[in-house]
Formats: C-alpha cells, structure tokens, sequence
C-alpha cells in the first residue's frame, strides 16, 4: 500500500512538472495539461459532434449569419481574440448555449428564439466566451487528469514521454466527452457573467441584454422548471446572479447604461426561428414524454407540432421516432423520409430515415446512411446499417465489409457484436 500510494504522488508529481501557463483574463499561473493548440484541436474535435448532437444547425440562413456576426464583435474585444471562433445556432429546443475549448460555441433554438434583442445575444454569446478565455473547461480537464492520474498511478502518462499530448490522445478513451461540456462553478459562472457585459459593452451592445437575458432563464426556470434542467445543470443559475449582474451594470458610466437595445432588428432575423417556438416547445415535451416511456402521449405532442410546422424536418424525424415506437411502420417510414428531405444535413434525421426506411426501400435507406457518415464520420451504427441495407440489396461483399468495419469501429459494444453475428450469417 505504501508503495502504491508512492508511486501515486509521484506521478501526479510529474503531472504538476509538466508545465504551467499564465490565464488569460485573471494573469495567474494555473496547472496546464494542454496548451493552446491542443485546446484548439480538441474543440475542432469535438465540434461537429457537438453540433449533430444538438439536432444539427438551423438552416435559416439569416439566423446563422447573425449569430455569428454577433459572436465575432464580442469575441474580437476579448482577452483571446486570436482563437479561431465560430458560433453555431442549433436545433435543440431546450434552453441552452454551450463552447468547447478552443472558441467552438453553440447555442440553441429554445434560446435563440426566447431572446428579445441583440444585446442580449451578445451578452449569451459573450458570457460563452467568457468560458473559453478564462479556461474554464480546460480547469475541468486538467483537474480530471489529475484525479486520474493519481488514482492509475499516472499509467495513462508514463506510456510517453510527452505529457501534455498523451493527455489529450487518451481524452476519449480515459475520461469521455462529458469533460469537454464540463460543469461550471457558481463562481466561473459570475465570472463569466462579468465577462459577457465587459465583451458585449466593448463590441457596442448595451450591458442591460445580460439582465435581459437572466431575467428570461429565471422566468423560464419558474414557469417549466423541467425545460431547462440540462442548461442549469451545466450553467448554475440563480437570482443572486442577476442582482449582481445589475450592480455590476450600475458601475458603468451613465451613457453606456442608457445605450439602446436593439430589438427590432433581432425580431427582424430571428423571426422564422420566433413563429416556430410553440411547435419546438411541443416536441421539447414530446420528446421528455418518450423518454419516460408514455409514447401515446409523446406522439400526440410531435403530431401537433407536426401539424404546427410541418416543414420542420427534425420535428417530423422526431415524429417517426414516436410513430415506430408504437409499431406504426408505414407512417413511420414516411415520417422519416420527410424528415430527411426536409432536413438536409442533420446527422439523426438520416440515421433514423437509415433505419425506418431499411425495410420498404433499402435502396433509399443506403443514401441517407452515406450521407450520416459524411456528416459525423466513425459513428458504428451507421456502419451496422449500412452493412443491413447492402445485404438487402444483395451486396453480399460490401455488406460483409460495412460490418467488418462496425466491428471495428465499436470492437467490445452492442453495436460490434451485433455487426459480427450478421457477418458470420453471410458465411
């Protein structure tokens, strides 16, 4: 036991030898696992699973161009400017806006479409900043590896001789995605709050769209405490935070307090995305209601948002969903083309037309699931699919060569197993 409990501080004593790097916005020596270039590479990593994740990107055009115009201004004035940003407004109907290291930010349609002007965009887009510049989740990171380090004896370290990048090569294997969308402090969180009014004032907006946008998630809070139980479990909220967020505001000089808001413009841009919301509020519920099982009452709730914005393709592939678990295949299966057509490129809207569509038309069932692929490369799923598809086609050898390549991908899962028993029954 002594000798374990040895070779465990000695190896988080290598971990602490490995370097430290000074913090952007607090100018404070902190432990660092990564540097900057393997905080960029690991959000360009993360990114497009982020975003698929979240039911893919708005297709609105003028929603994405806002959204990114207005998270370039506030990331431009920032204590990083120099990071390669980019700013995506996505599908999820829940309340929510997220970054991942490196300046990859997302933020959802539940919120987008319950903000009431561009200052309060800013103030979201700038307090997700804020995240990033100060390193928030790259504190969660480097205290993770720590813990792991000290509890395998710093095996995961001792394998090279580069720290700082086997950390980062093992981050899927060792510790998983949930550290990239890491929990944040009461205290990281008011400090992100400070750093959205400073960003949003510098970039021009008026520091009352932070009060705008707190007020709101507490209104939310109140009234559908379930609706936004991911946004508080990731973002602690409470009204604590807006008073300070106000005392804060009422330090600034008096002309920058009185700037305008800008809200005839935001409803302007924002407007499909606006009309829209009781349909995705629907599915929101619809979807909670699946999750617990009562699937009559979650497919009542996707039909009437269905019937609400019919040309909304995520809500009608999260309406075949509903429709195949109560055994409807036919609707189903037609559900999910839609859904597909309607969708373009939304990683679950072609997963689940890949599947619901392998019986009537595997043919169309193969496009959807080469087009997943394209969009979130290595998922096995869709490889098992695949190799489905193809063997209904009668492609005895690439069906043969889509399961070899699931059981590749997911070589001690389900999925992998699944994909090895098919490919023993083509002999």
């Amino acid at each position: 036991m002594r000798r374990q409990v040895l070779l465990a501080l000695s190896s988080a004593a290598l971990v602490l030898a490995v370097g430290c790097s000074t913090n952007p916005v607090t100018g404070k020596s902190q432990l660092d696992l990564m540097g900057e270039a393997g905080e960029i590479r690991m959000g360009i990593s993360y990114y497009p699973g982020a975003i698929q994740g979240s039911l893919g990107p708005i297709d609105e055009k003028d929603v994405q161009a806002t959204v990114e115009r207005v998270g370039q201004a506030v990331a431009a004035v920032s204590h990083r400017p120099g990071l390669p940003y980019q700013f995506t407004a996505v599908n999820d109907p829940e309340v929510n806006a997220f970054a991942l290291p490196g300046g990859k930010i997302c933020i959802t349609r539940g919120l987008i479409s319950r903000l009431e002007s561009e200052d309060g965009l800013a103030a979201v887009l700038g307090h997700e900043v804020g995240h990033v510049t100060a390193r928030h989740a790259v504190s969660a990171y480097n205290q993770r590896i720590m813990a792991t380090a000290i509890l395998v004896g710093g095996a995961v370290y001792m394998e090279s001789e580069d720290v700082k990048n086997r950390g980062l090569i093992t981050l899927g294997a060792v510790i998983g995605t949930q550290l990239v969308l890491a929990s944040y402090s009461r205290d990281q969180e008011r400090q992100s709050d400070d750093l959205g009014i400073d960003y949003a004032v510098k970039a021009g907006y008026s520091p009352q769209g932070m009060v705008e946008t707190q007020r709101i998630l507490l209104d939310v809070q109140k009234r559908q405490p379930g609706f936004v139980e991911r946004l508080f479990a990731s973002h602690p909220m409470s009204a604590e935070r807006l008073v300070t967020a106000q005392a804060r505001i009422a330090t600034l000089p008096v002309d920058v307090q009185g700037r305008p808001v800008r809200s005839e413009r935001y409803r302007t841009e924002m407007a499909e995305v606006i009309v829209e919301r009781p349909a995705w509020d629907l599915a929101s519920e619809g979807q909670a209601l699946l999750s617990k099982d009562k699937d009559r009452e979650g497919e009542a709730k996707l039909a009437q948002a269905v019937r609400l914005a019919p040309e909304a393709g995520v809500i009608r592939t999260l309406h075949a969903v509903s429709l195949a678990s109560l055994k409807q295949k036919g609707p189903a299966a037609d559900e999910a083309r839609q859904g597909a057509r309607l969708s373009g490129d939304v990683y679950v809207s072609r997963l689940v037309a890949g599947e619901l569509l392998l019986e009537p038309d595997p043919a169309a069932a193969l496009e959807n699931l080469e087009v997943a692929e394209k969009l979130l490369p290595g998922e096995p799923m869709v490889s098992l699919l695949r190799g489905e598809a193809l063997e209904k086609l009668g492609r005895r050898q690439d069906a043969k060569a889509a399961y070899s390549e699931a059981q590749a991908r997911d070589p001690n899962g389900d999925v992998g197993a699944e994909a090895a028993r098919r490919a023993r029954g083509l002999g």
